[in-house]
């Protein structure tokens, strides 16, 4: 009687059909006010309907508060937005360190798209300047959705394409102090090239064409054959040829795959005559650059020195692992033994390649762009972490075509190991797996062997609290260094 009593209860707080009914009206009205509010904005306007019902569905309304950080310029973000009112500054730091507006951003404006198309390195700051009203996605949902939104995408990475271009003039501190306006203007006249590694840009003794401002990549700039320059992402070069008429004084070669946008000589001149300034400035970097040049070419030392450094590739990532040889003690192994310890093998060699006084062990250099390892891999196995360490995820297969690729044997392919476990939970989850598994059956085609190995190499040791090699050395003579310390180029 009582669960009677409970039935009906229950029964009488549930919804009629003609409650739900109402409900569902009210849903779909509220979602085609939503598709409509979308469809009145600049930015989506060309946006086919069938692909904004996707985005409203997904969608979520935030509010910001005036002067609060929505993307930081130094941690990726998750989410895409779109502003539907306020004001928010967009900026970046250029490569001498100073903070550089590269737009307002108002109502319509997409903004954390870049995730979706480039990588860590590319990022600027989002922060609100009055209160803001923005729709939210998540970049994890945008990426699902993005191949039946082919207007969508298409819109996003013209966004993209565009503030990627700003974003390279902004970091060259030759254009990081004109206006925004000024920065647009000017990139429309700018000319995407791409170029595979090993390629020669420019050649010593050619004539000058254009000024090239490096988009993504890395070169290295050689006079008669030797190396005397490192170049990378919000570098120029071609400007000794376009100011003086001449020949280029060097060649510059790509290291990694690169993106350079060219300023053709007729803009580059036009340039320099409604802005002074600009000649004053590149005159002082053509001055400097020569006088390394003059340098390199009597210091023999110092081009055997860069040659290594190049050979090394002790500038392709971030951070480097030095010793201070002068420190060690002898026939100390404790950083080795707590990288086996901690990993079940090392993954580092400390002999390495002497810079200076300081000794730079062989280990993963952490490779920013065109990462050979990345490029061999057939799984999308590798991928960068928040601190632009350079990973390796559970797709690995162990297939090993990323050994041969790394150009300083810093992979090695290792038995996969089988985590067991005991303990009451282990025993409770083994049991009910057991117990609900489906009957065997015959597989119509062969099953493939379990992956037995898989590659692996240093992270950093990504997520633990410390280096094990740094905090088992005894004298401090390990340590994790920025490179711009190590090699000030």
């Amino acid at each position: 009687m009582a669960t009677s009593s409970k039935q009906h209860a229950f029964a009488s707080h549930m919804p009629s059909e003609k409650q739900r009914t109402t409900i569902r009206m009210r849903e779909e009205q509220r979602r085609q006010t939503h598709l409509a509010e979308l469809q009145a904005l600049d930015g989506l306007r060309d946006v086919p309907l069938i692909e904004l019902r996707y985005l409203v569905d997904q969608c979520v309304f935030r509010v910001f508060a005036s002067d609060t950080t929505i993307i930081s310029e130094r941690k990726p973000g998750e989410f895409l937005y779109i502003l539907l009112a306020g004001n928010l500054r967009l900026t970046l730091h250029d490569k001498e360190g100073h903070e550089v507006l590269l737009g307002v951003l108002g109502r319509g404006d997409w903004f954390g798209e870049g995730p979706l198309f480039g990588d860590y390195f590319r990022r600027a700051g989002i922060y609100t300047e009055t209160q803001c009203y923005v729709l939210q996605l998540s970049l994890t949902t945008v990426r699902e959705l993005l191949p039946v939104m082919p207007t969508f995408q298409a819109l996003l990475q013209t966004i993209y394409r565009r503030r990627l271009v700003e974003s390279t003039l902004a970091r060259v501190p030759l254009f990081s102090r004109i206006s925004p306006l000024e920065r647009v203007m000017l990139a429309e006249l700018l000319q995407p090239l791409e170029f595979p590694r090993g390629s020669l840009i420019v050649h010593q003794g050619a004539c000058g064409d254009s000024l090239y401002l490096i988009e993504g990549g890395q070169v290295v700039v050689e006079n008669d054959g030797k190396a005397i320059a490192f170049l990378d992402e919000g570098d120029f070069f071609g400007e000794i040829a376009l100011l003086g008429k001449e020949p280029h004084t060097a060649t510059v070669r790509a290291l990694t795959p690169l993106s350079v946008l060219a300023l053709p000589a007729t803009a580059f001149d036009d340039l320099l005559k409604n802005r002074p300034d600009f000649q004053a400035q590149l005159e002082t970097t053509v001055a400097q650059r020569r006088a390394n040049t003059e340098q390199f070419r009597h210091d023999h030392d110092r081009v055997m020195q860069m040659t290594r450094i190049i050979e090394h590739g002790l500038l392709r990532g971030s951070h480097l692992l030095v010793r201070s040889p002068e420190l060690c003690l002898p026939d100390c192994t404790l950083c080795e033994a707590a990288c086996v310890s901690r990993h079940g093998h090392a993954r580092l060699r400390m002999e390495g390649v002497l810079v200076g006084q300081q000794r730079v062990i062989d280990a993963c250099r952490q490779c920013r762009v065109g990462a050979e390892c990345v490029e061999a891999c057939p799984e999308d196995a590798f991928e960068w972490n928040d601190k632009g360490v350079l990973l390796i995820n559970d797709k690995c297969t162990g297939c090993g075509a990323c050994v041969p690729a790394c150009p300083y044997n810093a992979i090695t392919r290792v038995p996969r190991t089988i985590e067991t476990a005991n303990g009451p939970l282990w025993q409770l989850w083994h049991t009910m797996k057991t117990r609900f598994r489906p009957p065997m059956m015959i597989p119509l085609e062969p099953v493939s062997p379990a992956y037995t190995h898989r590659a692996d190499k240093c992270d950093l040791c990504d997520g633990y609290p410390d280096l094990a090699c740094v905090t088992a050395c005894p004298t401090g003579a390990l340590r994790l260094v920025p490179v711009e310390e190590l090699l000030p180029l």
